[in-house]
């Protein structure tokens, strides 16, 4: 089958960032699909588009600019900008149909207008519950763009062949605005041949982990995004009642970065109890985890996000790290009913640190979860069992 994938926000492993498409692109390559991977370089200027070989499958590039820190109309832009050059990009190419991933939702314009042009079914992956998160921030606020949004989600879902939510909180989510549509939960994975690596003996990135691991007993760590939906201040908040003996590494990049060391310095803890990293690849994050104690995943008070099917605890999975969140839903209950990991107060105490803090020195205790994460990593959430189900809905949908 000729399958276009159209992901704005694509990144190969070298890049920063999920490779949940790389991973899944290469194995439908492997399994005899012809695919075309189309998405945007956000931080090269070019004019056209540039194509390159990967793994197996095609790469098409278009420049669109796009950083975490942009505002909200920029951030509109960007999507704008892309949908456009996208939708006329695949309705030129030869194909039998297209899997189109969110977010941006404004991807699902590209698909539907594909749909009518080249009569051919799409796939919508939902890796958001958006426009509900925006709407529930206030980011959204103006009442005809709410119903305008609203409604290009519904239509995206009502004209999808299939769709696909990465967990069963963004499935349930959907069913209630559109129930007609089939719906696979194929969650994030875990890439458990990434992690667990042999360490390297001269990486200044491995000397700099290393020099955070030797001033304290255990390291919890964020690696992602530093926008205001993560709540790392729970995470800064929750540093400030070590005594030293836990230390928190705080990694990645985003419009917060600022305001988050400014609280940092306020609570007395930047570069004490809690340090901040630029963001890493694949084979850096598989460092952390083998230097680092910890995986902590956190976001704000507010249910829709609770729904999230992030990298990071998939990673933590594939590496056997136990997992720390502060929040509910479906992750919640996985750490409860594995005991994998630690759920604490979104708005942390000194209760929920002294907890944290037996937990990481019990050997017992922390041990087990290691197995436990590992376990969830190696099973139900490998890679390559997550593939097979995908590849039943293209398949399924293909005849």
């Amino acid at each position: 089958m000729k399958l276009i994938y159209l992901h704005q926000y694509f990144k190969k492993p070298s890049m920063n960032g999920g490779v949940r498409s790389y991973e899944f692109a290469k194995r439908l390559a492997d399994s005899g699909h012809e695919v075309v991977m189309v998405t945007s370089d956000n931080e090269n200027e070019f004019s056209g588009w540039k194509s390159e070989k990967l793994d197996g499958f095609e790469v098409h590039w278009v420049s669109v600019k796009y950083d975490n820190s942009y505002g909200f109309l920029k951030r509109l832009w960007a999507f704008f900008k892309f949908l456009v050059l996208a939708s006329i990009h695949i309705c030129s190419l030869k194909s039998d149909k297209l899997y189109v991933t969110s977010t941006p939702l404004t991807v699902a314009i590209p698909a539907l207008i594909y749909k009518l042009v080249k009569r051919k079914p799409y796939v919508f992956e939902v890796r958001d519950v958006w426009p509900e998160v925006p709407i529930a921030l206030g980011v959204i606020k103006n009442r005809i763009l709410i119903q305008v949004v609203l409604f290009l989600e519904k239509l995206a879902y009502k004209n999808a062949a299939h769709i696909v939510a990465l967990s069963p909180d963004m499935k349930n989510s959907i069913l209630e605005r559109c129930g007609n549509t089939p719906i696979t939960v194929i969650s994030n994975a875990a890439d458990c041949h990434l992690f667990n690596l042999s360490l390297p003996s001269d990486d200044m990135f491995l000397k700099k982990l290393n020099s955070i691991r030797d001033k304290h007993k255990k390291v919890v760590f964020y690696t992602g995004a530093f926008g205001l939906v993560n709540n790392l201040r729970s995470l800064i908040k929750l540093s400030s009642f070590s005594d030293g003996e836990i230390g928190f590494v705080i990694i990645g990049q985003g419009k917060e970065e600022y305001d988050l060391k400014e609280y940092a310095k306020e609570l007395s803890v930047l570069d004490k109890q809690l340090y901040f990293l630029s963001s890493v690849n694949k084979n850096q994050l598989s460092f952390v985890h083998s230097i680092f104690d910890m995986a902590a995943s956190t976001v704000l008070p507010i249910n829709v996000l609770y729904a999230n099917s992030a990298n990071k605890v998939f990673d933590a999975f594939a590496a056997g790290t136990p997992l720390l969140i502060n929040h509910g839903g479906w992750i919640k209950s996985l750490i409860e009913s594995s005991n994998c990991g630690l759920v604490i107060n979104n708005d942390p105490t000194v209760n929920d640190y002294y907890i944290l803090k037996d937990f990481l020195l019990s050997e017992e205790s922390y041990e087990r979860a290691c197995a436990a994460s590992l376990r969830l990593g190696e099973n139900e959430y490998n890679r390559e069992r997550l593939f097979e189900r995908l590849l039943t809905v293209i398949d399924e949908e293909a005849r």
